[in-house]
């Protein structure tokens, strides 16, 4: 990759980086940070990644990025209770189907969001989600699962049951 790629890159990439940081559970901050982590690593890599595969190494460094702080706040609030039961409320009361989707996801493993995050939001296949995310296919395919039953289990103790 030459420098004028590289550029072009930036301009090309950076929003779907960024966006994709904020939704695999990274504050605005902490996003920010991902994204300029990922880009310095392309920098400093850049004779060994091809143009092709900039955004998707971009992607990788940026999950690997909030994987690891992720991993270290877990470590900090092991102490505090994981989860806390909710009784159901009518969808009207609390959320609208919006911001009850953004918390069960924001309920999900890091990995199981970032799979959903590109396959339902971005759009990749099986195969460049687990390029991205480092993972096999079949992990992917596994986690894309997981995730979207613990999303309706999760949607339907707020109150959002398809079946009513």
């Amino acid at each position: 990759m030459t420098q004028k790629d590289y550029n072009n890159g930036v301009k090309l990439w950076a929003d779907d980086v960024y966006r994709f940081a904020v939704r695999c559970g990274g504050g605005r901050e902490m996003s920010e940070d991902a994204v300029q982590e990922a880009y310095a690593s392309l920098w400093e890599r850049r004779a060994d990644v091809s143009v092709e595969k900039g955004k998707s190494y971009l992607l990788t460094v940026v999950h690997n990025y909030l994987m690891s702080l992720h991993r270290h706040e877990q470590v900090q609030q092991q102490a505090a209770p994981l989860l806390v039961k909710e009784e159901a409320v009518a969808p009207d009361e609390r959320f609208d189907l919006q911001e009850a989707l953004q918390e069960a996801l924001g309920r999900l493993p890091q990995v199981q969001r970032a799979a959903v995050e590109l396959k339902d939001v971005e759009g990749y296949s099986c195969k460049e989600i687990a390029e991205i995310l480092e993972l096999s296919e079949k992990q992917v395919s596994v986690y894309l699962f997981r995730a979207r039953v613990s999303l309706r289990k999760t949607l339907i103790a707020l109150g959002y049951d398809n079946n009513n």
